[in-house]
């Protein structure tokens, strides 16, 4: 294979149910009320990073979760500062500016990085460029947050929506680069080269450092 990220340790994301069902991240379909469920990824993602660094740094003293329970838990704390309005959190500074106030709050020693992906073409960063952002992330040993309006072509990944990055891989050079995604408790991959050229929306990518 040309290049293969996976997120290491990305079972720390992973979560047990009462039933003692396995889920891969947290699912927004959790949260107790039905607007929470309806408008609650980008506050269920940025709870995924939450998680992944609680559990690989614990002397950062994040909240300790242990289950879905506890999941719920943080999850419906980052409500309070990651709120959706009307639109969700459809834009890439709503979520970071939640993220921050959340991390200041709870003196976190981590910073908030982002890239976006402007609408307009000829604005936007070089597929390099934005495949060496989550490349450098994930080897850092921080998951991703990927903010998607516009799925295009990609039929299994859902528009308007916050999802969690855990892994890029290629199987050859000029081979379709392909991202693992954590969403709704479940893995999958996405072609991301093929989002990329066909997304007509803005976008963009979070994590922490």
């Amino acid at each position: 294979m040309y290049r293969s990220i996976v997120l290491e340790g990305v079972e720390r994301l992973h979560l047990i149910d009462g039933e003692g069902t396995l889920h891969h991240g947290a699912d927004q379909e959790w949260y107790p009320l039905s607007w929470q469920r309806r408008a609650g990824c980008g506050p269920t993602t940025a709870s995924q990073l939450l998680l992944y660094n609680s559990r690989t740094y614990p002397e950062l003293g994040l909240m300790t979760v242990t289950d879905k329970d506890g999941m719920v838990a943080l999850m419906e704390e980052v409500w309070t500062y990651i709120t959706p309005g009307l639109m969700g959190v459809h834009l890439v500074s709503h979520f970071t500016r939640g993220l921050e106030r959340y991390l200041a709050a709870h003196t976190i020693d981590r910073t908030v990085v982002s890239l976006a992906i402007p609408k307009e073409r000829e604005a936007r960063p070089f597929l390099d460029e934005v495949v060496a952002f989550i490349t450098k992330s994930l080897q850092a040993g921080q998951p991703v947050a990927f903010l998607n309006l516009d799925s295009s072509g990609i039929r299994n990944l859902d528009p308007w929506h916050w999802v969690t990055v855990v892994g890029l891989f290629q199987v050859s050079e000029g081979s379709p680069v392909m991202l693992t995604i954590y969403d709704a408790g479940e893995s999958f991959p996405i072609e991301f080269s093929l989002w990329y050229e066909t997304t007509g929306r803005s976008s963009g990518f979070v994590t922490l450092a």
